[in-house]
């Protein structure tokens, strides 16, 4: 039979495996099979101590992932009107600068054209090499330097109800999110209708009478970040900020007051805006002035209300 007495503390009460003595604590301890405190407290340790590194492992994980993303998301890539110069080491293959095309692609010699909008200087680089060996103009593995030489040659017009309208120039891509920055933001009085005008493109047949492709776009969606690198700006494009689509009503309504409306808006959903008709108003003379002029016949369902419009409710007869 093995014995143990764990010492808790000077003149604390005993628990006792057996018999022995104090100098034999330790020895004792481990023929019962329990650690004595010091190799208990030393072995506590280490497990924290690897737990500590595996925590610091994985936070340092974190953290260079973190730097990885946003080391590549700060990483240029290639966009129309951008050029680049490309040295394949050790040949005498012309270096150029080539001139990204509206269509995206570069005329590099011996391939013809190669799409490099949205590439990296790199990654170009790697597909040029390895349609080099596919054409059999190269052996091996040739190495290939791109540069990507942005400058601000390519322009964009910001207009309608921003705090700075005008032209604004920019190199490589451009969201309509980084336009709208640029020009000041939306104005207090702008709308969630942002119009981008896509300049005409050489023998494109587009579906606006001036050769532009007009995309509507919600204001509130660009700027939450929904669209992403969806819709990116194009030399020459133009965006537009259209103003608040706002009637004004007042009357016996529960809320007189500017109220922005939707297309397509009835008389009766542009009331509810307002809170609705009091006890008081006038359901059926109600008065709409369009351009200073009062429209006939309104109905609460088929008037369709539209921006500028003045709606009165008047005072029911008693």
């Amino acid at each position: 039979m093995c014995s143990f007495t764990a010492w808790v503390s000077a003149g604390a009460s005993e628990r006792t495996c057996g018999s022995a003595s104090r100098s034999n604590t330790a020895r004792a301890a481990r023929a019962c099979g329990i650690a004595p405190m010091k190799d208990f407290v030393v072995e506590e340790r280490s497990r924290m101590g690897s737990r500590t590194a595996v925590i610091r492992a994985a936070l340092a994980g974190a953290l260079l992932a973190v730097a990885t993303a946003t080391a590549a998301a700060q990483v240029p890539t290639i966009a129309p009107a951008d050029q680049v110069r490309v040295t394949v080491v050790g040949t005498e293959l012309p270096t150029g600068p080539f001139t990204v095309d509206a269509d995206g692609s570069i005329d590099y010699p011996f391939l013809g054209r190669i799409e490099a909008r949205g590439l990296t200087a790199r990654a170009l680089g790697d597909l040029i090499a390895k349609r080099l060996v596919e054409a059999e103009v190269l052996v091996g593995s040739p190495q290939v330097m791109v540069d990507l030489l942005q400058t601000p040659n390519k322009t964009v017009t910001v207009s309608g109800a921003v705090n700075n309208r005008g032209e604004y120039r920019f190199a490589g891509q451009l969201t309509v999110f980084d336009a709208l920055v640029r020009a000041g933001g939306a104005a207090p009085d702008a709308g969630d209708e942002v119009l981008l005008i896509r300049a005409p493109k050489e023998g494109d047949t587009s579906i606006v009478e001036d050769g532009s492709d007009v995309i509507t776009l919600s204001r509130r969606r660009i700027e939450s970040g929904e669209f992403g690198e969806a819709y990116l700006v194009e030399d020459g494009d133009r965006i537009i900020v259209n103003r608040a689509r706002q009637v004004y009503i007042d009357g016996y309504v529960n809320r007189p007051g500017g109220y922005t409306i939707e297309p397509g808006m009835t008389l009766r959903q542009a009331l509810a805006l307002a809170g609705g008709v009091t006890e008081l108003g006038a359901v059926n003379r109600i008065r709409v002035l369009r351009n200073g002029k009062r429209l006939e016949n309104v109905e609460l369902d088929t008037t369709i209300i539209e921006p500028g419009d003045t709606i009165t409710v008047p005072k029911r007869f008693m």
